[in-house]
């Protein structure tokens, strides 16, 4: 594994923590403003003194749990802003980290769910053939010629502004999962075309297997680098969706935090030349996004050979 895929897996890995423990990590709530300090620049303001393990604003851990145990944090009147605050002097850093719960859970989600359709209706044409893959392969070229980008900001338009953070979810990325199958859907049904007229699956009919026995142990090992690489190379298209619905304010509605959201205040010139640390969230998406990339192109170990075809059979004379 080469130095860059090291690093892409340890930064996968750290924010992948911090979206899984936001509070925990998070000296203070994403919502609470310090009117005192708007705009405020990273650093500790009133004599504040560092501390792990430190109480502070109270929350559930995954809903469940409630705690008020941070990881670090000061003492009142003392504050320390990691990133610096925003306009209402909420912490950014805490905001980071409670951005990446919806960013970098729910993309994820909506990407294996669209692998998971792509993967069944895609075999599933490749195996049964005739009307089955007509109807799927043209149900198919439907999605992929449609501008699913405006479908998904019209759906969002169309919802109700007041539409709750969870159930805006689910929508947004439920319809990105459905129009995103189609791509990788045809790749599948491709492969399982070309795998059919294989000699091991040729002998596995021929010695009596159903489809879904043939699919499962024979198809499906030999599919799973390509499922693997389609996830890895989509959930960046999803974060992007998720980040620029949010930046056009057809996202998550505030409070809420999100990376798209966050990048709003970049809107102003002022933002932009007068607050470097407002700049975070974008270089978060940035790397996790270069940091999919370098890691899809590592192909996931398979117990099972690839199967070689031979040209022509040995000649028993040649000796």
């Amino acid at each position: 594994m080469t130095v860059a895929r090291r690093l892409s897996w340890g930064l996968l890995m750290l924010v992948t923590v911090l979206a899984v423990f936001p509070d925990f990590l998070a000296p203070y709530s994403p919502v609470r403003q310090h009117r005192d300090w708007p705009f405020a620049s990273p650093g500790r303001y009133a004599d504040a003194r560092v501390e792990l393990f430190v109480h502070g604003d109270a929350y559930t851990w995954l809903g469940v749990v409630p705690a008020s145990l941070h990881l670090f944090g000061a003492k009142a009147p003392g504050r320390i802003f990691v990133l610096g605050t925003d306009e209402l002097g909420r912490d950014w850093f805490s905001r980071l980290c409670h951005g990446a719960s919806v960013s970098l859970i729910a993309a994820p989600i909506a990407a294996a769910l669209s692998m998971l359709l792509a993967v069944v209706f895609g075999t599933w044409g490749g195996v049964r053939g005739g009307i089955a893959d007509a109807v799927v392969m043209r149900a198919s070229e439907v999605f992929v010629v449609l501008p699913w980008f405006y479908v998904v900001v019209a759906l969002r338009a169309a919802l109700p502004l007041t539409l709750g953070a969870p159930a805006t979810l689910i929508a947004v990325f439920g319809l990105l999962a459905v129009l995103g199958a189609a791509t990788p859907l045809r790749l599948f049904r491709g492969l399982v075309l070309s795998l059919n007229n294989r000699e091991f699956v040729l002998a596995a009919r021929a010695a009596g297997g159903s489809d879904r026995w043939i699919l499962w142990r024979h198809l499906a090992p030999h599919l799973w680098p390509a499922v693997w690489t389609q996830l890895l190379v989509s959930v960046p298209a999803y974060i992007i969706t998720e980040a620029t619905l949010s930046f056009m304010g057809l996202g998550v509605a505030e409070p809420v935090p999100t990376w798209g959201s966050m990048l709003a205040p970049l809107q102003q010139y002022v933002v932009i030349t007068s607050y470097p640390w407002m700049w975070a969230p974008a270089i978060a998406i940035v790397l996790v996004c270069v940091s999919l990339q370098v890691v899809a192109r590592t192909r996931p170990p398979s117990r099972y050979p690839s199967p070689q075809t031979p040209t022509s059979l040995p000649d028993p004379l040649s000796r």
